[in-house]
């Protein structure tokens, strides 16, 4: 159908050519200048820098420290050993009474130092069974044969005097090896630590108790159990509760 001369569509504008925007602001456009432009190239990289780290000792110093600790710690039992003196009936005690009040313990020390401290396949110790077992057993054997090995004589009577100032001696032959276990065992125990930490201070009890069953000559099983016997018990305690806060890694 054809338009009418009447109808005829309105004009079209004309294009606008003019800014919508005004003219940017100097101090506008300056301070947009300031904001870095993330994917342009920096011209200055940062550089990252790495904390310093004190140098972690070799393993040969580490076993070095060791033996020194071992060492010293034996060394402070036989002194004390030597001013104080050993037991003057030792000739006449029978040889099985010297070797389950002696021998044994020294033995059982030495075997819970060995695993105690052994590193295992992996650098995470032996089997945690295997030191769980020996870090009680070691202690209750010698308190049982404390108790209940059959006595060389008649025991002489005693007091209770007698009996602490035994325990205090030999918790006190205890403390100087357990310091020094503390100062070179640092972070030594990766896994099974509160277990290992308890078998390294059944040792060392272990060692201090036959120290004390050399030197005194009381055979009374009373006075064995809570003299002596009760020091062994309260070196693996410490190792468990004190010496694991130093050796966890």
């Amino acid at each position: 159908m054809a338009l009418s001369s009447t109808e005829r569509p309105p004009p079209i504008a004309p294009e606008c050519t003019a800014p919508v925007s005004s003219p940017t602001d100097p101090e506008f456009a300056a301070l947009f200048g300031e904001i870095p432009d993330p994917a342009a190239p920096a011209s200055h990289p940062a550089q990252v820098r790495l904390p310093s780290l004190p140098g972690a000792p070799t393993r040969q110093v580490v076993q070095g420290r060791r033996a020194a600790a071992l060492v010293g710690g034996l060394s402070w039992l036989g002194v004390h050993l030597a001013v104080y003196g050993i037991r003057t009936d030792l000739g006449g005690l029978p040889f099985t009474y010297v070797a389950a009040q002696m021998v044994l313990p020294v033995l059982l020390a030495t075997g819970s130092l060995v695993v105690g401290l052994s590193s295992g396949k992996l650098g995470l110790g032996l089997k945690i069974g295997l030191v769980s077992s020996l870090a009680i057993l070691g202690p209750a054997s010698f308190c049982v044969i404390a108790l209940g090995a059959p006595v060389p004589r008649v025991p002489e009577p005693g007091t209770l005097l007698d009996t602490v100032l035994c325990f205090d001696i030999t918790v006190a032959w205890v403390a100087v090896p357990l310091l020094c276990a503390a100062i070179t065992l640092r972070g030594a125990f990766a896994a099974g630590a509160r277990w290992r930490s308890a078998l390294v201070g059944a040792g060392i009890g272990l060692f201090a108790g036959a120290t004390m069953n050399l030197h005194c000559p009381n055979v009374a099983p009373a006075h064995m159990l809570l003299g002596h016997g009760l020091a062994v018990v309260v070196a693996a305690v410490l190792g468990a509760l004190a010496l694991v806060l130093r050796a966890r890694a």
